[in-house]
């Protein structure tokens, strides 16, 4: 069931604050890879390439975590478990783009040749904050 997001974590969401994504390995162990991070209402955007450790873990059990903390005050941060609503290329080129014009200002200037990006969007389910 998909919970609301509160005003102060939309703000620290839609700020250039990095976000730490935990997935889960096939063997149950954590796996934990930084992301930029933005929202669509109440649903969190990431943007991935295909074949990754965690595209295949999402894929495969969509239970996730995302913690986002305030750049210039990590104590105030945002842990979010959730689960991946879907993945899908369609929009994926796009999606980057507008996370790099977020983040550096400017089109993603690393797309690889044959990279296929996902869009991820992920339900948040909990939300726990610190300092918010």
């Amino acid at each position: 069931m998909s919970v609301e997001l509160p005003p102060a974590v939309i703000e620290l969401i839609d700020e250039t604050n990095m976000a730490s994504l935990a997935t889960i390995m096939d063997d149950g162990s954590p796996h934990v890879s930084t992301m930029w991070v933005g929202r669509r209402g109440n649903t969190l955007i990431m943007n991935t390439v295909e074949g990754r450790v965690k595209t295949n873990n999402m894929a495969r059990d969509p239970r996730v975590s995302v913690s986002i903390y305030r750049e210039s005050s990590p104590y105030q941060s945002v842990h979010i478990r959730g689960r991946v609503a879907f993945m899908t290329s369609e929009g994926g080129n796009e999606g980057i783009d507008a996370l790099s014009n977020k983040y550096l200002g400017k089109d993603y200037p690393w797309l690889g040749p044959g990279d296929v990006r996902l869009v991820v969007e992920i339900e948040p389910e909990s939300v726990a904050t610190m300092g918010l």
